[in-house]
């Protein structure tokens, strides 16, 4: 599956280079993506509902699973933090990419509009990278570390295009967390890339 979705995306970038997808698909690619968006959810939301012991399993289980969205904001955070000194970004530009979650359309809109399209590009292929890097290593995270341990990497992500895979190898439970995750990302992504810029 996961090389599957990397085929995917590889071919998406072939076949736009080259024109070769009919024109209503390439017009409405916008809305196309929204609407499959919201059947892939809502389809994972029926998988999660079906496993009756899903809900019962969450909340009887470690309470301290509902830190991982603030574990992966300050782990992020940091990230930025760090690279900053290593690529060369002011810290302030650096936490604002980081502060993306991997959201990269929304991220890299606000940063373009503040601070132009050179620095909106970088926020957009780092954003991208940590979903690719994620998609990635979500099994292996699973296997070695455990179930709730794939879920920070995918960041933003969690409650849409890494879940499926979340789903897969970390199970329903872990699935549950991790749109929860997502969703609380998600929210805060618009509040904390100005605050940084």
């Amino acid at each position: 599956m996961m090389l599957m979705m990397i085929a995917a995306v590889i071919g998406g970038i072939v076949l736009s280079q080259y024109s070769l997808l009919p024109v209503i698909l390439t017009q409405y690619s916008d809305s196309l993506t929204t609407y499959m968006l919201y059947l892939l959810l809502l389809l994972i939301g029926y998988d999660i509902g079906r496993d009756k012991n899903t809900l019962s399993k969450l909340f009887s289980s470690d309470k301290k699973l509902f830190f991982i969205p603030l574990g992966t904001v300050i782990g992020t955070l940091i990230g930025g933090l760090l690279a900053a000194f290593v690529i060369g970004l002011s810290i302030s530009d650096s936490l604002a990419i980081s502060a993306g979650f991997g959201w990269y359309s929304l991220s890299a809109i606000i940063i373009a509009d503040v601070r132009g399209g050179d620095l909106g590009s970088v926020a957009f292929l780092a954003n991208v990278f940590r979903e690719i890097i994620s998609i990635i290593m979500i099994p292996i995270l699973v296997k070695y570390l455990g179930p709730y341990a794939s879920i920070p990497a995918g960041g933003a992500t969690t409650m849409d295009t890494t879940l499926p895979l979340i789903e897969k190898y970390a199970g329903s439970s872990a699935a549950f967390v991790a749109f929860i995750h997502g969703f609380v990302l998600s929210l805060l992504v618009p509040f904390l890339v100005p605050l940084f810029l």
